[in-house]
């Protein structure tokens, strides 16, 4: 007889350990926005960091910035910034890279109003849901120290670069660099990248790029996802999506996206807090730390 590792069972009226998580990534997710727009060179960017500073300065058990400068076309010289917080695991597993963009658009390119598509968006969702998710697997991991060493990045640069540019993904692709510098045997074993998951009705589909590099890995997060019952992972295919996971593909670390593309405000004026959810963000934090623990 086959037998099939599980979850225990929650009892009826058990407490569920992560259900105050969901009023922690909402706090996150309102004080970015209350923020503003947060791209590079901007007032929130500095905020930005300052605030995740904070929470690093709270939970990580170490943390460092990482500053470079970008060389882009029509900005010559971009200041940016990197922050790497790392949670000390109980084993001597390789670590595990869980990532998110904590920047937004500078313009809205996708608005049809040619008086609206130049000016920078809030990004709740996009940059905004992802950056919380982090912020709130801050709090969990420094109250529940990981088997596995984890290191929560937040990407500067995602969401610089023009239409059919290649500026865009700066900040992990930097990381990346940095890393390759490094002893192979001190990279991460897998990259998890998290990227506008807030939002209401949340449907995250297998991204094409992550499943064609590493299907064990990706099959691993949507089985996760269903032995939680966490519907909002749809165990199919859809997108291939250019995203922060690129750059620890090329590099054969096996990375996942989670993402739901199908956002009708993205890169618009309207990606604003009031389309996001706190459930679509904790059902993603839950298959997160389930999946940690599993690899």
């Amino acid at each position: 007889m086959l037998m099939m590792a599980i979850l225990p069972a929650r009892l009826s009226g058990e407490p569920d350990p992560l259900q105050k998580y969901r009023s922690i990534l909402w706090d996150h997710l309102v004080a970015l926005c209350d923020i503003g727009p947060r791209y590079p060179g901007s007032d929130g960017h500095v905020k930005t960091r300052a605030y995740i500073r904070q929470v690093a300065e709270r939970h990580a058990d170490s943390w460092k910035e990482q500053a470079f400068v970008a060389r882009v076309g029509y900005a010559d010289e971009l200041p940016l910034y990197n922050y790497e917080l790392t949670f000390n695991g109980t084993g001597d597993k390789p670590p595990i890279l869980l990532g998110a963009h904590y920047d937004t658009r500078p313009f809205a390119d996708e608005e049809t109003d040619p008086q609206k598509e130049g000016q920078p968006i809030i990004g709740a969702n996009d940059g905004g849901s992802g950056t919380a998710v982090l912020l709130a697997l801050a709090e969990y991991f420094d109250e529940n120290p990981p088997e596995r060493t984890v290191k929560l990045v937040f990407f500067d640069g995602e969401d610089w670069g023009r239409k059919g540019s290649d500026e865009y993904f700066l900040g992990a692709t930097y990381y990346a660099e940095q890393l390759k510098k490094e002893d192979p045997s001190t990279w991460p074993a897998r990259a998890l990248v998290v990227d506008m998951v807030g939002q209401k009705d949340l449907k995250i589909f297998k991204e094409q790029y992550s499943f064609r590099s590493s299907p064990s890995f990706i099959e691993t997060v949507f089985d996760t996802a269903e032995d939680l019952g966490v519907k909002e992972f749809v165990p199919m295919l859809r997108y291939s999506v250019r995203d922060d996971h690129l750059p620890f593909i090329h590099m054969k670390i096996p990375s996942v996206l989670l993402i739901d593309f199908d956002y009708s405000y993205w890169h618009t004026l309207e990606d604003t807090l009031d389309k996001c959810s706190a459930d679509s963000m904790l059902a993603v934090l839950r298959v997160v730390v389930e999946t940690v623990r599993r690899v």
